[in-house]
């Protein structure tokens, strides 16, 4: 059975469905377990997770229960959330200590209402160069 071109691409290199935004917004993200307060800024969103500015530690897998505002301020909203990705800050380019959350229950009304309200701002600027993968013959 051949394999679908997808799953040769390691999964760094696969191109997101949705488009992040640049926002920088006001939130609450807490870990599940624990209530330890990890963030109040969001860096980037997206309706189906965000770029937390971390404050506290936190491991991929983590549990997150977050509440965010959009770019208006006068809508708040909740989500639960998993740590995928844990930025360390020393690259060049990173924003610091950071943590990547993708949504795993959030209201479809409330997404589609983000995804609405985020329309017309414009995605994160890229901090680091590109990586190429080398051709497979």
């Amino acid at each position: 059975m051949k394999n679908s071109p997808i799953s040769l691409v390691p999964p760094t290199f696969r191109r997101r469905l949705v488009t992040r935004r640049a926002l920088r917004s006001t939130c609450q993200a807490v870990h599940s377990e624990s209530f330890q307060l990890l963030g109040e800024r969001v860096l980037d969103l997206s309706p189906y997770g965000m770029m937390l500015a971390a404050d506290s530690p936190a491991e991929i897998g983590d549990e997150v229960m977050v509440s965010f505002q959009d770019h208006h301020g006068d809508k708040w909203f909740d989500a639960e959330a998993i740590v995928v990705r844990v930025i360390g800050g020393w690259r060049e380019g990173d924003p610091g200590f950071a943590l990547g959350l993708r949504f795993t229950n959030f209201e479809l009304e409330s997404r589609l209402e983000l995804k609405s309200r985020l329309r017309g701002l414009p995605p994160p600027v890229p901090t680091r160069k590109l990586r190429r993968m080398p051709i497979l013959a």
